[in-house]
């Protein structure tokens, strides 16, 4: 998804640019954001990069690729990265220590260990030139590590979404991040088709609390008081509220001045989503702050077993289950 024209005809535009292409419209229209010729965000970026490309603006690219060694081969935190029947007697000792001390801390010592963590990545290529010539190499090495091979579509989908996304590095994922994280971006880590079927369920497991960073996040703040109180469709959203959250003063100054998101950054995460609640007939979130999930519009539940439960009223008792294993990162290509 990103790379690409998009660095230059998203990442150096401004809104009055973004918001004809970073809409509820072109979200539906992109199945998903990872698979380019099916993505209409894609599709967009590439038309704005033919303009440029024609206008004369000549453009070298630099982009690289990383791998996925998120928590290492060594050390406490490498048993996250392997997979659970493969644990010792050791690393279940560990991740059991771990997870009773955790349970007894306090939200902000948590996040601040959490936050504290350094991944092990190391570069796996270099690509530089002209863009679309560059872009197809990265992808090409992209798809080489991270594509795992899927056999047909699912009924229930299940995830585990952990502590930080693109856009709470030292700070806080907030109810509208851990939706855009589940729903924006690990639902469309695919090619070819979603891996649960339309119609199907996502269960999604986050502490999803009630808590936002007021530096970082305070539009998000404003639009979980005052949009999702109201709705939860993005259309409605995009033509009722969108464009004063945008041109707000006060958003606009703390952008430029201080350290948060601009102010109509809580929307476009609300619409990476949109692909995803126009597919699936439920969403479940497991361990959640019960509040903020019905806040969100999905259906809290206490345990996975609650979840299961819950979601066989939408597809049967008899129905199939995926799990999206994270860590390591990965993009199903689904058959």
């Amino acid at each position: 998804m990103d790379g690409g024209w998009k660095s230059t005809a998203t990442g150096l535009a401004s809104y009055r640019s973004l918001r004809h292409h970073h809409n509820p419209q072109t979200m539906r229209h992109s199945k998903s954001f990872m698979d380019q010729h099916k993505s209409e965000l894609h599709s967009a970026n590439w038309r704005m990069g033919k303009v440029l490309r024609d206008s004369g603006v000549k453009v070298f690219q630099i982009e690289t690729t990383m791998n996925n060694n998120v928590f290492g081969t060594e050390g406490p935190m490498s048993v996250l990265q392997k997979r659970e029947w493969e644990w010792s007697l050791k690393d279940r000792v560990t991740v059991a220590g771990m997870k009773t001390a955790l349970d007894h801390m306090p939200q902000r010592t948590r996040r601040s260990i959490f936050n504290s963590w350094q991944a092990p990545h190391a570069m796996t290529s270099v690509q530089a030139g002209e863009v679309e010539a560059v872009h197809k190499l990265t992808t090409e090495n992209v798809y080489a590590q991270h594509l795992v091979q899927v056999e047909g579509q699912t009924d229930i989908l299940t995830m585990g979404l952990p502590y930080i996304s693109p856009y709470n590095v030292n700070s806080i994922l907030n109810p509208i991040l851990v939706a855009c994280l589940g729903l924006g971006y690990f639902f469309n880590l695919y090619r070819g088709r979603p891996p649960v079927r339309e119609g199907g369920v996502v269960i999604m497991s986050h502490p999803t609390p009630w808590e936002f960073h007021p530096v970082h996040h305070p539009s998000y703040i404003d639009f979980f008081d005052q949009v999702l109180t109201q709705t939860h469709d993005p259309v409605v959203m995009s033509e009722q509220f969108e464009k004063s959250f945008a041109e707000d003063e006060w958003y606009r100054h703390l952008y430029r001045t201080s350290y948060a998101y601009h102010g109509v950054h809580p929307f476009y995460m609300w619409y990476w989503c949109s692909h995803a609640l126009e597919h699936v007939g439920q969403v479940i979130i497991v361990g959640g702050d019960v509040r903020a999930v019905r806040r969100l519009g999905f259906k809290p539940a206490s345990t996975l077993q609650d979840a299961l439960e819950m979601a066989s009223d939408v597809v049967g008792r008899d129905a199939t289950i995926t799990h999206l294993h994270n860590p390591p990162i990965l993009m199903a290509d689904v058959s």
